[in-house]
């Protein structure tokens, strides 16, 4: 993805009070769109450090936090760990150089991502093969 050696750098620095209130407004608009989702999984796609998700992880049962940044991730894992979340985990990993077909979602959410993304029909099309059945019906 577009801009990570970028996010590897400021990752540490990430979480200001204005991103923080993105994140919120960002979760409560992605919110009013799920329905029953207490028995579903999601993927936060581009996650970052977690803001949106971690919002939302007792709307789902089981929440990823997907980013091509390393240094992202960490500061995601950090916040699972000081928090003892049981219902996360984390992948590092980039959808513009590969598909992952072992991966399945009911949801995917992202915020302020696409537009880091060089190729957005080629992610979009690789995380449509993520979503289950009942996924791709909730659209």
């Amino acid at each position: 993805m577009g801009n990570t050696d970028k996010f590897e750098m400021i990752a540490n620095l990430y979480d200001t009070p204005e991103r923080i209130q993105i994140a919120k407004a960002s979760s409560s608009a992605i919110r009013e769109y799920l329905g029953d989702a207490k028995n579903k999984n999601a993927i936060d796609f581009g996650c970052g450090t977690g803001l949106v998700g971690m919002n939302l992880l007792n709307d789902f049962n089981a929440m990823l936090f997907l980013d091509t940044s390393q240094n992202m991730i960490h500061q995601i894992k950090q916040k699972i760990s000081d928090f003892n979340i049981q219902n996360a985990a984390t992948l590092c990993f980039d959808f513009e150089k590969d598909s992952f077909s072992n991966l399945h979602a009911d949801y995917i959410f992202m915020a302020q991502v696409l537009l880091h993304i060089h190729d957005v029909t080629l992610v979009l099309s690789r995380l449509y093969e993520v979503l289950t059945k009942a996924g791709i019906y909730s659209l």
